[in-house]
Formats: structure tokens, C-alpha cells, sequence
């Protein structure tokens, strides 16, 4: 794949591992500079330093998605930066298992705080940004969802299961409402035993998309 994104800035949340740090890696490498974001700081700035010791540009963030406070200090910090905003990738979630008999209230409310509550945080604290300043050049935010939500069974995972759902409906709103503005929206699902790389794949595929020239 021919894909040059020396121009675009990037956000990926919960990028400290796994898929979060494959997707932040493959838009490094493909030239976009990267905001590594985690709840974890020393997470975030490993993949941040696996960046950089690649020869791309990254910088860690470190924040809470499921803090509105903290989501503005995320972007705003990121336009302090590099002054723009061309991607988020909301991967950040929290899997908690349990039955529902015995889930426990907290960790149901946490699960939705971060998976459904943070990727709207950051979609509209993000989209605002791009709708005023990105204009025809284009922008692109992808939301890393499961299946679990609406065709597969996910056995012990009811919360995460409820706010997938909920990811898929709201994916479909924001791609609707965002489309005026040169906002693509997608829903990309990252299923185990599916491997990273090839979900990384996918993201540079919608940026190629996004800008094809």
C-alpha cells in the first residue's frame, strides 16, 4: 500500500499495547505524526519511544477517556503540538467479566464510561475541531468495535457487550452527521484471533480511502 500521511496528525487512544500500539505504530510509520494516548503513562510513552526509535514522531498523552476534562487536555495539547487534526482512532476499552448476576454495579458503569461515554468525548471534542478547520482536506475517525454487540455471543462479558452496541449506533449517527463536514466516520471490529497488524491494516486502507491522492 503506496500511503503517505506526512501532513496528518493522529490520535489513537489506549495505544500504550496491543492493538491500540499496532494501529499508532502503522500511521507513524506511514509518516502521520502520532499522539499515543493511555490511562497508563508508562504504557504511553513506550509506544511512544518504540515510535520514535523508528524514526517517526510520536509524543505521549496520557489521560482518562472517561474524563471530559481530560479528553480536552488531550486534544488541546495535541494542537498545541502540531497545531492540527487529522485522525482519531477510539480504541480504548475495558473489558470486564462477569455474570450478569453477579456484574458489579462499578464495573458496569465503567464500562460504559469508557467505551461508550469516551469515544463520544472525544468524537465530538474532536469533531468540533475538524469541522472548523479541516474543511475539504478531509478528516477520518474510526471507532475499534467487536461483533459482541450485535451478531456473536460473549460469554461473561454482558457490559461490554451493551456498550459495543451502543458504539455501533452511535458510529452510524456521527458517520450521518459528520459527512457534511468532510468527516469520515467508520466502525472497524478487532476480533480475537485476529491479529494486530490486521486491524492496523484496516485503518491505513480508510486513510487511503480518505485521501486517495
Amino acid at each position: 500500500m503506496d500511503l503517505r500521511l506526512t501532513d496528518k496528525v493522529a490520535i489513537v487512544t489506549g495505544a500504550g499495547k496491543g492493538v491500540g500500539a499496532a494501529i499508532a505504530l502503522a500511521l507513524a510509520a506511514a509518516g502521520a505524526k502520532v499522539t499515543v494516548n493511555d490511562i497508563n503513562p508508562d504504557r504511553a510513552e513506550r509506544t511512544a519511544q518504540m515510535i520514535i526509535r523508528e524514526g517517526g514522531t510520536a509524543v505521549a498523552i496520557p489521560a482518562d477517556i472517561s474524563n471530559k476534562f481530560q479528553c480536552v487536555h488531550l486534544v488541546e495539547t495535541t494542537r498545541a503540538e502540531w497545531g492540527r487534526l487529522d485522525i482519531l482512532v477510539n480504541n480504548a476499552a475495558v473489558k470486564p467479566k462477569s455474570t450478569i448476576l453477579k456484574l458489579d454495579e462499578w464495573d458496569w458503569q465503567r464500562t460504559l464510561d469508557v467505551n461508550l461515554k469516551g469515544t463520544f468525548f472525544m468524537s465530538q471534542l474532536v469533531g468540533r475541531v475538524m469541522a472548523d478547520e479541516n474543511g475539504e482536506r478531509g478528516s477520518l475517525i474510526v471507532n475499534i468495535t467487536s461483533t459482541a454487540g450485535t451478531q456473536t455471543a460473549f460469554e461473561g462479558h454482558a457490559a461490554y457487550a451493551a456498550s459495543q452496541a451502543a458504539i455501533a449506533g452511535f458510529t452510524r449517527e456521527c458517520a450521518r452527521e459528520y459527512a457534511g463536514y468532510g468527516i469520515a466516520v467508520h466502525a472497524v471490529a478487532a476480533e480475537e484471533p485476529m491479529v494486530e497488524t490486521a486491524v492496523a491494516q484496516q485503518i491505513l486502507a480508510l486513510c487511503q480511502q480518505t485521501w486517495p491522492g
